[in-house]
């Protein structure tokens, strides 16, 4: 016979089943998931900025060893910029569930990247909403653009956000 993780059939002074944990089981009522798609202005944002970085060491350092001497760290200093974007791209989320009490960011291949409670958001006009979230002690944060979601979306994202700050 297979335990089941059914709480009815569990009387209130026995414990669940062993494997199950029925607060976890609670919390994980499955919320709707948001789809995410690429932010282009963050991508163009943060092209722009390893473009910029890669150009001002340059003109730093080109009067002082020669331009042909000031390539070389210069474009080694744009391929990390480069790399670390891609590193970033990487790590963006595709999905999120806000719950009531829980917030929940997943990977394109379904790696769960972030899971714990919401504790509040700060929103930059209507273009960026930054979420903070705590998981097991620790606080990330999650950037997410306007122009990843549809209007709509995004505004129900910031009130539920901003409503969590208060909890």
């Amino acid at each position: 016979m297979i335990a089941s993780c059914d709480t009815a059939a569990v009387p209130a002074q026995m414990h669940a089943p062993a494997g199950c944990d029925t607060f976890l089981d609670a919390r994980r009522t499955r919320a709707p998931r948001i789809a995410l798609r690429p932010s282009w202005a963050l991508h163009a944002l943060l092209l722009a900025g390893v473009l910029i970085a890669t150009t001002a060491f340059f003109t730093t350092f080109a009067p002082w060893l020669g331009a042909w001497r000031a390539l070389p760290p210069a474009l080694a200093l744009g391929v990390a910029g480069l790399l670390a974007f891609q590193a970033w791209r990487r790590a963006q989320p595709a999905f999120v569930e806000i719950g009531a009490d829980r917030f929940a960011a997943f990977a394109r291949t379904g790696v769960q990247l972030v899971d714990g409670r919401l504790l509040g958001a700060s929103q930059w006009g209507a273009a960026l909403l930054a979420l903070v979230v705590e998981e097991g002690g620790r606080r990330k944060m999650l950037l997410v653009a306007a122009d990843s979601l549809d209007a709509e979306t995004f505004r129900i994202l910031a009130v539920s956000a901003r409503s969590a700050s208060g909890r």
